[in-house]
């Protein structure tokens, strides 16, 4: 019998959306133990694996139910102040079965876990294709969408979104319209040198490439960014293959969209 997982995830991420997607899309054993991440829960020390801190302590950001947005909002910029977004840290304890001692495998990036997931429990390979010629364009839209799909399109809801519903204030238009700006050439760059005439990145077939590339671009939409109609055919196409799951995991997060733009 499979190993099962335990994802750590809140679906307000994109990258949470797309780890949840994928284990419900290949039937990987899993269970989905739901955070906080505007609380600051995947900073616990139940919930955070890294390697780079020589204590927990110096790696938690203690919080309460009762803690208030402003506060948040602080925690929240000063960790912008370090890098220019905060990437979630997933923790995925894969559990020997019976009488066996856990085994803790912790993948603090996102891709890892992706192609790790992948590997371990697609039987059909088609996820992670085995083929080295179209698993080298899943890497390299795995690579390029870091500063690109991601940071734009994070940096897009961040500022029109999210910041100003916890500091309850207006956005920076200048800093959104500079993401609106670059989101433009993302799609441009992503319709033309990874789509091209294929339906997906990688081949006639989705990968957890293109997976992550919806659940990113959905993240500006709920923002009301505008995306073109190749990339909406594209979210289409991704969404036709994964099912209901695909709108139920993306609803967490459009409706904080909704609710903040009121």
């Amino acid at each position: 019998m499979a190993a099962s997982l335990t994802l750590y995830v809140d679906h307000i991420s994109q990258p949470a959306r797309a780890l949840s997607l994928l284990c419900r899309a290949i039937r990987a054993p899993h269970h989905e133990h739901h955070i906080k991440l505007l609380k600051g829960e995947h900073m616990r020390k139940d919930t955070c694996v890294t390697p780079f801190k020589k204590s927990h302590k110096e790696n938690v950001i203690k919080t309460s139910t009762a803690a208030s947005l402003p506060q948040i909002a602080k925690v929240l910029l000063k960790l912008q102040r370090i890098q220019l977004y905060k990437v979630p840290k997933f923790q995925i304890l894969e559990q020997k079965l019976p009488k066996i001692s856990p085994l803790i495998v912790g993948k603090k990036s996102y891709c890892a876990a992706l192609r790790f997931i992948a590997n371990k429990y697609d039987s059909t390979g088609k996820w992670y294709p085995q083929d080295l010629e179209v698993r080298c364009k899943v890497d390299e839209y795995l690579d390029w969408q870091h500063l690109n799909t991601r940071a734009h399109g994070m940096g897009f809801f961040r500022n029109k979104i999210l910041l100003p519903a916890l500091k309850k204030s207006e956005p920076d238009m200048k800093v959104v319209n500079e993401h609106k700006k670059e989101l433009g050439r993302v799609e441009r760059d992503f319709k033309n040198y990874f789509l091209g005439s294929k339906p997906f990145i990688a081949s006639d077939h989705i990968t957890i490439a293109d997976l992550l590339a919806a659940c990113e671009f959905e993240q500006p939409i709920a923002g009301g960014y505008s995306m073109s109609q190749p990339i909406q055919d594209f979210i289409e196409r991704v969404k036709s293959q994964i099912g209901p799951d695909y709108d139920e995991l993306h609803s967490t997060m459009r409706d904080f969209a909704a609710k903040a733009s009121r």
